[in-house]
């Protein structure tokens, strides 16, 4: 063999080599099967006991306390743990209280979404469940695409999609909208499904 032929191939076998080696360390696998996830993007600042209010023409819209917030100024994105929304009407008073597991605030448009164990709970209490909430901030409205559960005075609608007021005072369930009303009658059959 030539001395030329006999670098190409021990170039082609270190090649091979470092190409296994690669792959190998692409494909790692953690403890019990699972590949490693890409890894979430470090926030800009890291806040604890977190509040933010939003106002609009001089009046508060909303008021979130999280006990910890992370801020993304690339994203343009306010994350936050354990949140808890509250809505104002025109004079200033408490309409509705959201709590859930995590909030996300585009800073841009000041939309909101939360999500994980969602509950809003109106003022003259009406209660709504779902997984997922936005808030639009130009409509000023709440909306849903999952599941969600509505509880008022011991009736309970339950659907699929919801759009409606923060104060749970005007809303429509998109599809699939049962009800089970409380007639106040205490015997059997004082509950009826529609």
């Amino acid at each position: 063999m030539e001395i030329g032929s006999a670098r190409a191939v021990s170039v082609a076998l270190l090649g091979a080599a470092l190409l296994l080696a690669a792959g190998s360390m692409c494909s790692r696998e953690e403890p019990g099967g699972k590949t490693p996830q890409q890894s979430k993007p470090m926030p800009d600042q890291v806040i604890l006991d977190f509040s933010i209010t939003e106002t609009a023409s001089g009046k508060k819209e909303w008021n979130m306390r999280a006990h910890k917030a992370y801020i993304y100024d690339s994203r343009n994105l306010l994350e936050a743990e354990n949140m808890e929304v509250e809505f104002f009407d025109e004079e200033g008073r408490v309409q509705s209280r959201l709590v859930a597991a995590l909030g996300i605030i585009n800073r841009a448009t000041d939309d909101m979404e939360a999500h994980g164990d969602v509950v809003v709970t109106s003022s003259s209490g009406v209660i709504l469940e779902t997984e997922t909430l936005q808030w639009v901030s130009k409509t000023r409205k709440i909306m849903s695409d999952d599941s969600v559960k509505v509880t008022r005075e011991g009736d309970v609608l339950t659907g699929i999609g919801f759009r409606g007021d923060p104060d749970l005072g005007s809303f429509e369930i998109l599809k699939d909208m049962k009800a089970r009303i409380h007639t106040g009658n205490s015997e059997p059959g004082g509950v009826s499904d529609e």
